[in-house]
C-alpha cells in the first residue's frame, strides 16, 4: 500500500488551479459575451482552452508529488490505494453531473422536445465508465469538458500500470528538457502529419495522446523540480529551464512550426514558475479567495457546462443581448453551485468511497496472505 505522508503545500498551484478553471468557463460563454466586449478580449478568451494542457501538466505533477515516494517504494503494489483515491476524487462528482444531464434530457423527451444530437443515449455507458474519450467516438457529446476527465482516467491507469518504472526513470538536469522537447516534438508531429494545427483540433480524436504526453511531462516534472530544488544551483538551473522552455515555445511559433508543439513547452513553463513563486516567503495566489477558487475548481470545471445549458434556457432570450449583468449573475451562480458541490457532494463522497476502497484492499490483503499461509 502507499504509506500515507504529508507533502508540503504548493499554494500557487492551487491558486493557478483555479484561474485556469475559470478560463474554461469563459471559454465556453465567450460568443455571449460578443455584445458588450471588443473583438481582441473575445480572441484572447477563445485560447481559453489552452487551460486543460496546463491541468493536465499540473496534474502529472501533483500526483507524482502526493504518491511518488509510494511508487518509488513499492512499485506495483502501491497502485490499488492510489487508484482508490482517484476514483474517489474524480467519479462521485462527474456521475451527479452525468445523471442531471440524463434527467434533463428525458425530461425534453417527455416534454415532447428533441434533446439533440449532444444527449447521444447510446454513448452513456462510455461517459459513466470515464472511457468516452479513448477514441471510441467521432464526437464529443453529454457534459462535453468531461473529455479531459476521461483521457486523465486513462493517464491515472497508465500510471498505475506503470508507477514502478516512473520512479527509476533519471532526474537529471539535463534529461527532463530533453525529455519534454522530445515529446512536445513527437506530438507537434503527429499533430502536422494527421493535418491538424491546433492543439485543439478533433479532440474526441486528439484529446487522450494530448493528455497523455502532457501528464508524462508532469510527473517528470516533479521528479526533476524535486532532485534540482535541493541542490545549490537549483534555483538558477530551474529558472534557466523554465526560461528557455518559455523561449523554445515562443521561437517555434514564430517560425511556423506546430502549434500543438508549442503549448505544452510553454505549460510546463507556467508551472515552473509556479512552483517557484509557492516556496517565496509570501507565495502567489495564496490568498483566500485564490486559494477557494482552486478548492472548488474541479466543481467549476465540471458543472459550468450544463449551468450555462440552464441559465440560457431561463433567463436569456437572445444569447446576442447577453449583457454584462447577466454574465456576472452566471458566474456568481456557478461559484455558489460549484461550493455547495464541493463541501455537499465531493469531500463527503470522497471519504466515503476512500474508506470503503480502503476496508476493501485490507480484506482482500488478509485473504491473500491467508491463502500464502496455508498453501
Amino acid at each position: 500500500m502507499i504509506a500515507e505522508r504529508k507533502v508540503p503545500m504548493l499554494p500557487t498551484l492551487t491558486g493557478l488551479r483555479g484561474i485556469a478553471a475559470l478560463a474554461v468557463l469563459f471559454y465556453h460563454i465567450r460568443f455571449a459575451m460578443a455584445g458588450f466586449l471588443p473583438e481582441s478580449a473575445i480572441a484572447l478568451l477563445a485560447h481559453g482552452y489552452l487551460a486543460v494542457d496546463l491541468f493536465f501538466v499540473l496534474s502529472g505533477f501533483v500526483l507524482w508529488w502526493n504518491y511518488g515516494a509510494g511508487f518509488a517504494a513499492e512499485g506495483h503494489r502501491a497502485a490499488p490505494r492510489f487508484l482508490v483515491r482517484r476514483i474517489a476524487r474524480i467519479f462521485p462528482l462527474h456521475l451527479a453531473i452525468l445523471s442531471a444531464m440524463l434527467a434533463f434530457a428525458a425530461a425534453l423527451l417527455m416534454s415532447g422536445r428533441d434533446p439533440g444530437a449532444q444527449y447521444d443515449f447510446a454513448r452513456l455507458p462510455a461517459h459513466y465508465l470515464l472511457v468516452q474519450n479513448w477514441g471510441f467516438a467521432g464526437e464529443l457529446t453529454w457534459n462535453i469538458p468531461a473529455w479531459s476527465i476521461s483521457t486523465e482516467w486513462a493517464a491515472y491507469l497508465l500510471l498505475a500500470a506503470t508507477g514502478g518504472l516512473f520512479a527509476r526513470l533519471p532526474a537529471g538536469r539535463i534529461v527532463f528538457p530533453a525529455f519534454v522537447v522530445l515529446l512536445a516534438l513527437a506530438l507537434g508531429g503527429w499533430f502536422a502529419a494527421t493535418g491538424r494545427a491546433d492543439i485543439g483540433d478533433d479532440i474526441a480524436a486528439t484529446g487522450l495522446a494530448r493528455c497523455l504526453a502532457e501528464f508524462a511531462m508532469g510527473v517528470a516534472l516533479c521528479r526533476w523540480w524535486s532532485d534540482q530544488r535541493e541542490r545549490g544551483d537549483g534555483a538558477r538551473v530551474i529558472y534557466a529551464t523554465a526560461t528557455g522552455l518559455a523561449f523554445l515555445s515562443a521561437a517555434s511559433l514564430a517560425a511556423g512550426l506546430p502549434q500543438p508543439m508549442a503549448v505544452p513547452l510553454a505549460m510546463v513553463a507556467v508551472v515552473i514558475f509556479a512552483l517557484q513563486a509557492s516556496l517565496a516567503a509570501r507565495p502567489a495566489l495564496s490568498g483566500r479567495v485564490a486559494q477557494r477558487l482552486g478548492d472548488i475548481s474541479y466543481a467549476v470545471y465540471l458543472s459550468h457546462f450544463f449551468l450555462w445549458i440552464l441559465f440560457k434556457l431561463f433567463f436569456v432570450d437572445d444569447l446576442a443581448a447577453v449583457g454584462p449583468a447577466q454574465i456576472g449573475a452566471f458566474l456568481l451562480l456557478t461559484l455558489a453551485v460549484s461550493h455547495l458541490l464541493h463541501a455537499g457532494l465531493e469531500i463527503p463522497a470522497r471519504r466515503i468511497v476512500q474508506r470503503g476502497g480502503d476496508g476493501l484492499l485490507a480484506t482482500m490483503a488478509l485473504k491473500y496472505r491467508a491463502r500464502r499461509s496455508q498453501g
